[in-house]
């Protein structure tokens, strides 16, 4: 009697394990629904452009060349160029506009000399990337 209330249970459990993974797309036999299927997978690349050295009171350019999958990002959710001491404080946060051809761009005067760090924080497709590149202000 045991054995088989047993057995029963098994079978009964068996069944449910196999029920529950079995999502098969019946045309092509592959896993997941169409929806799924349609989407494409996404990266986020980002080419952060800014000058080796620059000098204490005049005028810089930080560009940031978005791009995913081999085309151009002209609508990323946030573009933002982030700018740090030798200390790694943060001393500015600024958002950029874009320009064309995935170009993200801002202008910035750095008032004393010293090393920095210019980081851009871009998101885009629900993804998020921050590039970081060093200056030296003379």
């Amino acid at each position: 009697m045991k054995s088989k209330i047993w057995m029963t249970a098994m079978l009964t459990f068996v069944m449910l394990l196999g029920a529950c993974g079995n999502d098969v797309d019946s045309e092509n036999g592959e896993h997941g629904s169409h929806e799924e299927a349609d989407e494409e997978v996404r990266s986020l690349e980002v080419d952060l452009e800014v000058p080796e050295t620059a000098e204490a009171g005049e005028k810089e350019s930080f560009t940031a060349y978005v791009h995913s999958n081999g085309e151009d990002v002209t609508d990323a959710d946030e573009v933002r160029f982030e700018v740090l001491d030798a200390d790694g404080g943060s001393l500015d946060m600024i958002e950029a506009e874009h320009s064309e051809n995935g170009l993200y761009s801002i202008e910035y005067t750095f008032e004393e000399a010293g090393d920095y760090s210019v980081i851009s924080h871009v998101d885009a497709y629900q993804l998020h990337t921050m590039p970081e590149k060093q200056i030296t202000v003379e």
